[in-house]
């Protein structure tokens, strides 16, 4: 730990202990019996309260936070007000610091955590306003709760603030190393998703078939990768928003024919519009890709995959997103099998080479929205937007089958079969996705416990992680 900070919870600790000398037995008497009496009355309160707060439901509305949560802010309310031991101090400000790292890692913005602080505050204030035993132990009692909470709150904020700044620094650094690498390639790969597209609308109308064979384009694989890769990437720039602008009106364009059925002026002027539509969207997508220039940090040399420097990145994102649209994610655990039989039996080249075939046919298996990571060593990451738990399977096992099919030609002709495990977890509208990776990981070793070579599907029961 940095000496500054060291410095500053050596001072928060002092100044607990000092609040709890000065406690009088009896304020803490009386302080423990309201704690204890009411913990559950002020918990139900905090939630009815931050519930009403639309930017504070999101991160709560979830009935497993809920759940969890309920139970966790009364044991926190119980451990920071009614612990009477100077010794346990610094386990609680350690507490507090965690505390704080899971408010960041969610992206719970620090103005909600304070106003939970403070309606809690006020509603323990409001108790010891009312009752004995005496004047002077009431006011020790609440000169203590206002100023411990404050304490914890100080604690919790200066860790968020550090790990805040740390996802800041890398959330930047995502979007840069996201555009840079591979620019051409993408840039073209996705003008031929649009023409897909736009194709495929011009042959339904040409044709005088059902518009409701056509995708919506944010449905679509561009619309996909621009709304999970695009606009992270780019940024919120003026051009992003006039793209996303753009989809939006494309869209309403086809709801609208549709809606007509199949009357021939609605379709006349549905392809007239979205074909000028679409051919502004090109153009700024042009102007977007001409403004950037090659760079490869992020990326892990030997499979050039993304490495996990980014991954919180991508998961923070693909949380909120999930959290706005009601849709999910799922995560993929992969482990290449035996991989230290084969190092042992072949050398570290054929490892190497079998870590790069793995991951080109991880890589080429999945969508252009989709995400692949080298995970560590012989394990890689895989996250699958905007899917259902079935999709995820199927593509799982398509991806283990292909790699068993590979066959990788070392030195000598020496022909390697590689194969691959494989953990499956599906995100649910909890906002930790440590929680899903933890479900991926667990669902990976299942897999290689039942003999690998196969994939196998997690869940979040109650242990899978940690909650705040």
């Amino acid at each position: 730990m940095p000496q500054d900070n060291h410095f500053s919870e050596t001072r928060l600790a002092e100044e607990w202990r000092d609040l709890m000398a000065r406690l009088s037995p009896p304020g803490r008497d009386l302080l423990s019996g309201i704690v204890h009496g009411n913990v559950r009355e002020l918990a139900n309160d905090f939630y009815d309260h931050m519930l009403a707060d639309e930017q504070a439901s999101v991160f709560l509305s979830s009935q497993q936070v809920h759940e969890r949560l309920h139970a966790s802010l009364q044991k926190w309310l119980r451990d920071v007000l009614t612990t009477a031991d100077p010794a346990g101090i610094e386990g609680l400000i350690a507490t507090q610091r965690v505390i704080g790292d899971v408010h960041a890692r969610l992206g719970i913005p620090v103005t909600l955590v304070a106003r939970g602080a403070r309606r809690l505050k006020l509603r323990l204030l409001e108790r010891l306003g009312g009752e004995g035993p005496g004047e002077r132990d009431r006011q020790t009692a609440m000169l203590y709760v206002s100023q411990v909470l404050d304490l914890s709150m100080e604690a919790m904020t200066a860790s968020y603030s550090r790990s805040h700044e740390r996802s800041a620094r890398s959330d930047e650094a995502y979007r840069l190393f996201s555009l840079m690498q591979n620019l051409g390639t993408e840039r073209e790969r996705q003008r031929a998703s649009l023409l897909d597209w736009e194709n495929g609308l011009v042959y339904q109308i040409a044709t005088d078939g059902p518009l409701a064979d056509v995708q919506d384009l944010s449905a679509s694989t561009f619309g996909l990768w621009f709304t999970h890769k695009g606009q992270p990437s780019f940024g919120e720039t003026p051009e992003i928003q006039a793209i996303s602008g753009l989809i939006a009106a494309i869209d309403a364009r086809l709801r609208d024919a549709r809606a007509a059925g199949g009357q021939p002026a609605p379709r006349t002027q549905l392809l007239r519009g979205v074909r000028e539509n679409v051919s502004q969207v090109k153009q700024l997508l042009g102007v977007l890709f001409e403004q950037m220039s090659e760079l490869e940090s992020g990326r892990d040399a030997l499979t050039q995959l993304m490495n996990r420097r980014f991954l919180p990145t991508v998961l923070r994102r693909e949380v909120a997103l999930t959290l706005r649209a009601r849709s999910s994610f799922a995560l993929i655990m992969v482990d290449v099998d035996h991989f230290k039989s084969i190092n042992d039996r072949y050398g570290h080249h054929a490892g190497d080479l079998a870590l790069r075939s793995v991951a080109t046919v991880l890589l080429n298996g999945m969508r252009s929205s989709d995400y692949a990571f080298r995970y560590g060593g012989e394990e890689f990451l895989l996250v699958l937007v905007e899917t259902s738990e079935e999709q995820a399977w199927h593509i799982a096992e398509r991806l283990r089958q292909q790699v068993a099919a590979e066959r990788i030609m070392l030195p000598g002709d020496v022909p390697l079969q590689a194969t691959i495990s494989l953990g499956l977890a599906m995100h649910t509208d909890h906002p930790d996705y440590e929680r899903t990776l933890a479900a991926a990981d667990a669902a990976l070793y299942t897999a290689k416990k039942l003999g690998r070579n196969r994939v196998e599907r997690g869940s979040l029961g109650a242990d899978a992680a940690a909650s705040p």
